[in-house]
């Protein structure tokens, strides 16, 4: 698929999850919250385990190696699937978002990491950590909001990242070469982990939209009702594609 064409795909499939992230961050109130919920579980695969997926490089193989982890589709032999966006909607007051310094690093021919969240606003550290030249090029609703060439190992450039929503990482220079960063204005939003857990905690009492978001899996919604102190259980399940 070329670039002009799969930018277009991108943006179709992250335009819903962007839109609700960008109306959750409106106006959304810290305070203390006593007795919180917590909403936890996993993502899981329906079906045989796919992969583990390598890369193979085309490009400075002789800095990369020949072959590198696809980080795009990870499951576990356990069918846990890694890398999945947690988050809840319709939160408009609750916990202080935690201290942050968000950092995007080129290294070994991949993004790390691969998958992460941002509060809107703050600065995100770029850095490329090879020897060799990375153009970082994000895209959010298949529009650039940052393009920046690092010619030099260690290199660092700062970028805030002020709108929410969902930004798509590529490298003009190494095109296999992709991440994502979930922009959001409140701190209930979870990525899963190599055994496919979350846990989103502190959560005052109500009903809220929990969505679970992949980017080859694509997007499913829960209505999650909570009480004070309730430890709430919420699985999602993604169909083999």
């Amino acid at each position: 698929m070329n670039r002009p064409i799969m930018l277009l795909v991108v943006a179709g499939l992250a335009a819903a999850l962007s839109s609700t992230a960008a109306s959750t961050q409106e106006g959304y109130r810290e305070m203390t919250v006593n007795n919180g919920a917590v909403i936890s579980g996993e993502a899981v695969h329906a079906g045989s385990p796919p992969g583990p997926f390598v890369i193979w490089v085309k490009k400075d193989a002789e800095v990369f190696g020949e072959k590198i982890p696809d980080d795009r589709l990870v499951v576990s032999r356990a069918g846990k699937i890694k890398n999945v966006v947690v988050t809840l909607e319709g939160i408009s007051e609750g916990k202080p978002w935690p201290d942050q310094r968000p950092q995007l690093a080129n290294k070994g021919g991949r993004f790390l990491p691969h998958v992460q969240i941002v509060r809107t606003g703050t600065p995100l550290e770029i850095v490329n950590r090879d020897p060799v030249l990375h153009n970082t090029h994000g895209y959010q609703d298949g529009r650039t909001v940052f393009n920046l060439a690092q010619p030099n190992a260690n290199q660092v450039i700062k970028r805030p990242l002020r709108r929410a929503g969902l930004i798509d990482i590529m490298c003009d220079s190494h095109d296999w070469m992709s991440a994502w960063i979930m922009v959001q204005g409140h701190p209930y939003v979870a990525v899963t982990g190599e055994d496919g857990a979350y846990a989103i905690n502190d959560v005052p009492p109500g009903t809220y939209t929990l969505t679970a978001w992949h980017e080859k899996f694509g997007r499913q919604q829960h209505q999650v009702t909570v009480k004070a102190a309730e430890q709430k259980k919420v699985n999602v399940t993604f169909p083999a594609k």
